[in-house]
């Protein structure tokens, strides 16, 4: 060796025969469709693989070994595309979209950041999990990576194993994800502590919005929302009916209510104006009912806020 320039490594290995028996057990093994997932749970996942439906995973380091590496720990379960540069891997996703991205950050020219950023940031590539390893370890670029939209950032030298985990954890997470949202179960969501369905949510949130605008004119009853919605007022009593215990008259109450509650802890404004804001023309009416809605006074209830 010398220092600065050259490094010789001699490795000698033994010639043994090959055992015929575990030969062809091996030759089995390869000609086998199915092949183990393991996954970060330890558990593994039969999963169907051939040389056609092999999901296609894009390597992108100037380092050959460290592709090959990659290449030799993940091609029995994916199809490995290759790339030296983030030019070449540009190239690529211009005629095939990869199923994951793993890349190296330090490169000629165009560095690996810039990849994760472009990739990201593509509305058609935003969704392909991208990995990065690196030699740089430092906890800024590990965070650096990750706040460009990297889904994992492993440091160089890395572990195989650890590599086809992460690996394996975010194909099955794009796997479910896509299999959520083709589902029926997506058109629902949480809501209020209720399952509430995707439409009828949009049609609340619609309303609310309506309201929000128009908070502090009398006039705001349900005929203004129908209206703003393009319906007429028994259909909106109806769709109502079906997702809300309240009546329209009643959720634009309850919501001017709520509104001057939150007014009342959150600023400086005193009860005239808050009234004023909501759109209620009585102030005997507001205490009245305010009264009854949070069994206290409004001055108490900013007091205890």
């Amino acid at each position: 060796s010398e220092e600065g320039k050259y490094a010789e490594f001699i490795v000698r290995l033994p010639y043994l025969e090959a055992d015929e028996e575990e030969t062809e057990q091996e030759k089995e093994e390869q000609d086998s469709p199915l092949v183990s997932i393991s996954t970060d749970e330890g558990t593994e996942v039969p999963e169907v693989v051939s040389p056609d439906n092999k999901p296609c995973i894009l390597v992108v380091d100037d380092n050959k070994d460290i592709v090959w590496l990659i290449k030799e720990s993940l091609s029995p379960t994916y199809n490995i595309e290759e790339a030296y540069s983030v030019e070449e891997a540009l190239r690529f996703m211009e005629q095939q979209t990869p199923a994951l991205i793993i890349t190296d950050i330090m490169m000629p020219e165009i560095d690996g950041l810039e990849l994760v950023s472009r990739v990201k940031s593509d509305k058609f590539t935003r969704h392909i999990p991208l990995i990065v390893v690196s030699a740089r370890i430092s906890e800024r670029d590990q965070a650096e990576g990750l706040d460009l939209g990297a889904d994992a950032y492993l440091t160089k030298p890395f572990s195989s194993v650890v590599l086809r985990s992460v690996v394996n954890r975010l194909m099955t997470s794009k796997k479910e994800l896509k299999d959520y949202y083709y589902s029926p179960e997506s058109a629902y969501e949480q809501s209020g502590g209720q399952l509430v369905h995707q439409e009828d949510k949009e049609f609340m949130d619609a309303v609310t919005t309506i309201i929000r605008e128009n908070l502090d004119k009398e006039n705001l009853r349900p005929e203004l929302i129908a209206e703003k919605l393009g319906m007429n007022t028994r259909s909106l009593y109806r769709r109502f009916m079906k997702i809300s215990p309240l009546t329209p008259i009643e959720f634009i109450k309850d919501y001017r209510f709520t509104y001057a509650a939150q007014l009342l802890v959150t600023t400086n404004l005193n009860v005239q104006e808050i009234i004023y804001k909501v759109g209620i023309s009585s102030k005997s009416y507001f205490y009245r009912e305010f009264a009854a809605k949070y069994n206290q006074t409004p001055k108490e209830y900013r007091n205890k806020g």
